[in-house]
């Protein structure tokens, strides 16, 4: 880069990609081979990637540094997909070396926070991206979605950064956020059933809509995590706010400081549930359908399933202080506190394992997502056990798990009308009644599962087969087992 600021030097417009490459391949040397300079080389490319000149970086999308060399050969910028790859190359870089979290003491952390300032600026080249190739562009955004959830915990120390990183999901990855989180498979009306045309159809549908779905869901994972971060500071005051400086990322200035930061992930929250869920008519998705999508999502991801169930367990905390919320920012809380709420997601997690132990087991002894589901089933029960009366009382998800386990065929509309109705001849019938019955098989599908659980673990426990100490879990199982006893 310094070369082509001074412009001593014809150079090839794939040098500097090819560059990138060879970092990449040293730093995954290195870690094959667990040299002893992985570290040091990690420092040092971090280093550098901070100290990069940014303007002339992004000069190499619009070609005004073009015009500067002298060999024609640079004709690197006119071209949207070389310049894509150039980016693309800088990105596999840094997750790469992100994935090196274990750097020790302060200077470590402190390395990998200063890459926060500088995702902002690597996504600003998705804007010269747009209109090119379809999977370089779909390339890009997955590279940066990676990096940013690998930078998670270092963006969360500080609530301006999160506010931008807020501002950065909506401004690049809008679409993804409110794209529909059910699943569709498209039919031609003049295709018929069982064509190799619809076979090949569907096929190019269901694989773009992975493609789709993986980066949806690190994009709502990550605004999720942002959001509720932020809402949630407004009760304890953790994060360090720095919003009164003037040199805030993306050039957006935010005025006030962490109160102001509280209301803007609040207000997120509150146009987000707008875009994917009140604009829906109501007589096709009902709150189980936005749950039970919202779970489906992540159910095909096992870490970010964690991930997000455990964020969504302090949405609670979020409506615990209302007075001086605004209507909208009210609205946002009771919205994600209701329509989210973790015991009742809890019983939609268990219904969607079709009640199956044995997988909750294979979750907790993972190597990978071991300890988040412990984290996780330790905090639910916990809640479970405060709000007995909600987890045994689920009838308010009931009728919309009931359509999609074939137990019972009604429409939408019977089932909003029939809730519409609070006349005491309405409590008497029959379909309340039989909701009733039904809401109490949910609870004993529950039961029975955690019951099968706590046997299994205390089982593999005497054996010496369970990796690390049950223990806390079990005493939690235990107080489950004493509530259900007591009715």
């Amino acid at each position: 880069m310094t070369v082509l600021e001074q412009r001593g030097l014809s150079i090839s417009g794939q040098v500097i990609p090819s560059l990138f490459r060879v970092l990449h391949a040293i730093l995954k040397f290195l870690k094959h081979s667990d040299s002893e300079l992985k570290d040091d080389f990690t420092y040092l490319s971090i280093h550098h990637i901070q100290k990069m000149p940014w303007v002339t970086f992004h000069q190499l999308y619009t070609g005004e540094l073009v015009n500067h060399v002298k060999d024609s050969r640079f004709g690197y910028c006119n071209d949207s997909a070389q310049s894509g790859i150039l980016t693309g190359s800088l990105l596999q870089l840094l997750c790469s070396l992100l994935e090196e979290s274990d750097l020790g003491g302060t200077d470590g952390q402190d390395m990998y926070v200063k890459l926060v300032d500088i995702v902002p600026m690597i996504a600003a080249s998705l804007l010269e991206q747009h209109y090119g190739p379809e999977s370089l562009y779909q390339y890009l955004k997955h590279k940066i979605l990676m990096v940013m959830m690998r930078l998670n915990p270092y963006v969360q120390e500080d609530c301006t950064n999160i506010v931008c990183y807020l501002k950065l999901i909506r401004q690049y990855f809008h679409g993804l956020l409110h794209e529909p989180m059910l699943q569709h498979v498209t039919k031609l009306d003049n295709c018929l059933e069982g064509s190799p045309f619809l076979l090949n159809i569907v096929g190019l549908v269901e694989s773009k809509d992975k493609s789709t779905r993986h980066l949806q869901r690190k994009a709502i994972y990550l605004f999720l995590s942002y959001s509720i971060c932020l809402s949630c500071n407004r009760n304890n005051g953790t994060l360090r706010c720095s919003c009164k400086r003037d040199d805030c990322l993306l050039g957006h200035k935010v005025q006030g400081c962490s109160d102001h930061c509280s209301c803007f992930g609040l207000s997120e929250i509150s146009d987000w549930f707008q875009r994917c869920y009140l604009d829906t008519s109501f007589y096709s998705k009902s709150s189980t359908d936005f749950a039970l999508s919202f779970l489906e999502l992540y159910m095909e991801e096992d870490d970010m399933l964690f991930g997000i169930l455990l964020q969504l367990l302090d949405a609670p905390l979020i409506f615990q202080e209302i007075d001086n919320m605004k209507i909208t920012e009210l609205i946002a809380a009771k919205l994600l506190s209701s329509i989210l709420y973790p015991v009742h997601l809890f019983h939609l997690f268990l219904f969607l394992l079709h009640y199956d132990h044995m997988v909750l087991v294979d979750y907790l002894i993972s190597k990978d997502v071991g300890v988040h589901c412990a984290q996780y089933l330790l905090r639910c029960l916990r809640l479970v056990s405060q709000s007995w009366h909600a987890f045994v009382d689920d009838s308010i998800y009931l009728a919309k798990i009931e359509k999609l386990n074939c137990k019972r065929q009604k429409t939408s509309r019977d089932v909003i009308s029939s809730r519409a109705s609070s006349s005491k001849e309405y409590k008497n019938s029959s379909g309340y009644d039989k909701e009733a019955k039904n809401s109490q098989k949910l609870f004993l599908d529950a039961k029975v599962c955690l019951y099968s659980f706590k046997r299994t673990v205390e089982d593999l426990q005497k054996k010496g087969l369970f990796p690390y100490n049950p223990k806390p879990l079990l005493r939690s199982l235990a107080r489950f087992e004493e509530l259900c006893e007591q009715g």
